[in-house]
């Protein structure tokens, strides 16, 4: 597999984005493709959107156990027969079956870090490190914004990093305190859907209670815009 540093190829970043979700990447892919996601807003929602596409088997598919037939079938294929080299090739026969078996089941059960949600738009919260620590998704047909902890930073004694909207002209309104674990789901004023998008976003540093107010803020750590989720991807 090539190196998947070329901002310019939409269909390499894409196809690493894929394999990066579906844990296909070796340890030298994904260390390169991380040092990219860091930096590359294309790179992040593509992500979120394989995440958001995966999921959806998760969510729309319902859990099947395997009819009485399917152990039947595995138990008289794996049931020694006369020579010991029949019994190597009947064993590989069926650890291959199972395989595939498992791989098929591990697809549909795979449990999304970035939960999915009908998401327009996306703001990655980078730290220092090529990981993540938060993926906000904001979705207007819901009205609620989407907190995902992925790898948040250890804060000491007790504090907590809030997430803000800063709306024009107005004090900042809080969109709560960002979850250590987990998801957090906050639904948000509809009259704000037509200026979510030019709305700038504030993270700060404050005591386990929260700020006092929009106008009493604690330390500001991190700020960014919100990121039009391209949904034709």
């Amino acid at each position: 597999m090539s190196e998947y540093l070329n901002l310019s190829d939409p269909e390499q970043r894409n196809q690493a984005a894929a394999d990066y979700v579906l844990g296909l990447l070796d340890q030298r892919e994904k260390a390169a493709f991380e040092a990219l996601l860091s930096v590359s807003h294309d790179a992040q929602r593509e992500v979120a959107l394989w995440r958001e596409c995966l999921d959806i088997l998760n969510q729309s598919l319902p859990p099947v156990t395997p009819p009485d037939s399917v152990w039947k079938a595995v138990c008289d294929q794996t049931r020694p027969p006369g020579h010991w080299w029949d019994n190597l090739l009947v064993w590989k026969s069926a650890a291959a079956g199972l395989f595939g078996i498992l791989l098929v089941v591990g697809l549909l059960f795979l449990r999304n870090p970035y939960p999915a949600v009908n998401s327009d738009y996306v703001y990655v919260v980078q730290g220092n490190t090529t990981q993540p620590e938060w993926i906000v998704n904001a979705s207007l047909s819901t009205n609620t914004v989407s907190m995902n902890a992925i790898q948040p930073v250890d804060l000491p004694n007790g504090q907590v990093c809030e997430l803000w909207l800063m709306l024009k002209g107005q004090e900042p309104v809080s969109l709560g305190v960002l979850p250590k674990h987990g998801v957090k789901t906050v639904e948000i004023d509809a009259a704000w859907r037509d200026r979510l998008a030019e709305t700038p976003l504030v993270i700060t540093v404050e005591s386990p209670q929260g700020a006092p107010s929009g106008y009493q803020m604690g330390t500001m750590v991190n700020q960014g815009e919100w990121v039009p989720v391209n949904k034709s991807i």
